[in-house]
């Protein structure tokens, strides 16, 4: 591929100079001469927001640092659309962001550089995005696209962000964000693999929201070899699910120093979720370790029926302790001001039972859990005996109640349920059983 190292062409390497319409005008070059590598050579260079073009990489070669505007402004307001959002605004505006793809082909950021976006938060809060700032990469409607190799730190909103993109690669990317790591709305054909993230929200975490004018869905995704810390949830399907996820395959991931679920499996817009399997997943340190919800939040078009879970198999799962306090990065603006690194997991540091549900007119269905091991705090005496179901509330794996009467697993509202091998033991003694089964047709156990 032809070259274009962005310093032959004015950019400053001082990381002092704002060099974004340098670099714009070195890809736009590059896209109207049929596309090659946009390089940044060694060196720090401050950029707040370009645009990619077909046929352009970005390659930040080995001592490469991009360093973030320190003034907001500097960064592109973001679009304004003509459609209902029903999504969060973050998962709404792609163009404050340093990197910007819209329906691209055969686009590419990266290399062994560094992007650190400095910790850049919109102080005054214009866009009533709870002072979230820029995201680092954000594509809409691309193809062929690749994330590789580089390492990302101190984005303030989403990371790495794409919806409605096709054959998205993503590996060898290492990160400590604020906000969610990696998130694929609505895209199909995607690897993710052999990254490390560390997020003060969610990790690698699925979306399949109205962001396209549309309902679409995830399909044919692959999570592969990844390691992942969050403040919130390390791997994640949803809150945002309008459409569905069809055909992901999830293994080999070391889970560790999470506050609220390492695994978090969430229709509650009306999504389709079918044909899910997690296998080889690895758990230390988490508030919960599996979080498997139906709801009826609706928040989307309406006349939109309440969505189903179906043909989920977890496999090869350890949960392990001990659950103690971690050094975390912030995961707001709030937190970020009064400095709060130190996490503990919620309800005075015990875990949450995990917990397996649909709704009595949306059961689970076909989910099969398999090899799995779960060794959680215990201690607990008592415990409230009815369980609501609590239909249209915020999913979080506490939304059933604070202590639930199974210290392992509750389930509830399955047809078709497989434990083969499951084993729950706890560090202190708790009096609770160890699975409770409310309103399960078709229970195995082996």
């Amino acid at each position: 591929m032809k070259r274009y190292l962005v310093t032959d062409h004015g950019a400053v390497a001082d990381g002092i100079t704002l060099i974004s319409d340098t670099v714009q005008r070195v890809i736009d070059l590059c896209a109207a001469e049929g596309g090659g590598e946009v390089v940044f050579p060694a060196g720090e260079y401050v950029l707040a927001t370009v645009f990619l073009k077909s046929g352009v990489h970005i390659v930040l070669e080995e001592g490469a640092v991009l360093l973030g505007s320190l003034n907001f402004y500097d960064y592109a307001p973001h679009e304004p659309i003509d459609y209902p959002a029903y999504q969060d605004a973050s998962h709404t505006y792609f163009n404050t962001s340093m990197f910007v793809g819209l329906d691209c082909e055969n686009i590419a950021v990266r290399g062994a550089g560094r992007i650190d976006m400095r910790s850049v938060w919109d102080e005054d809060n214009v866009r009533d995005m709870v002072h979230r700032g820029a995201k680092t990469i954000a594509l809409k409607n691309c193809r062929h696209v690749e994330i590789s190799g580089v390492t990302i730190d101190n984005t303030t909103d989403l990371a790495v962000y794409f919806a409605g993109c096709e054959d998205v690669d993503v590996f060898g990317v290492k990160m400590r964000v604020y906000i969610d790591g990696i998130s694929p709305d609505n895209s199909k054909n995607v690897r993710i693999y052999d990254c490390d993230v560390e997020s003060g929200d969610d990790g690698i975490v699925f979306k399949s929201s109205y962001t396209l004018n549309r309902i679409d869905a995830c399909r044919n995704v692959s999570v592969k070899n990844c390691r992942v810390k969050s403040r919130c949830s390390a791997i994640k399907f949803g809150t945002e699910t309008n459409g569905g996820f069809y055909d992901v395959d999830i293994e080999n991931v070391e889970v560790r120093d999470t506050r609220i679920t390492a695994i978090a499996i969430e229709s509650v817009d009306g999504a389709v979720i079918d044909g899910l399997t997690l296998k080889n997943i690895r758990i230390k340190n988490a508030g919960a370790p599996i979080f498997i919800h139906t709801g009826a939040r609706m928040r989307g078009p309406a006349g939109v029926p309440v969505g189903h879970i179906r043909n989920v198999t977890l496999e090869n799962i350890t949960a392990e302790g001990p659950y103690e306090p971690w050094e975390a990065i912030e995961w707001n603006y709030k937190t970020f001001v009064a400095g709060e690194k130190v996490q503990a997991l919620w309800n005075g540091g015990d875990q949450y039972t995990s917990n397996v549900c649909g709704l009595a007119e949306s059961p689970l269905e076909n989910i099969t859990l398999r090899n799995v091991e779960l060794t959680v705090e215990g201690g607990i005496t008592e415990w409230e005996a009815n369980v609501p179901d609590n239909l249209g509330k915020y999913p979080e794996v506490w939304v059933y109640g604070k202590v639930l009467p199974a210290k392992g697993i509750f389930f509830r509202h399955v047809r078709g349920l497989l434990l083969d091998n499951v084993k729950i033991s706890a560090y202190r003694p708790d009096a609770r059983e160890d699975f409770i089964f409310d309103d399960v047709d078709g229970l195995v156990i082996q």
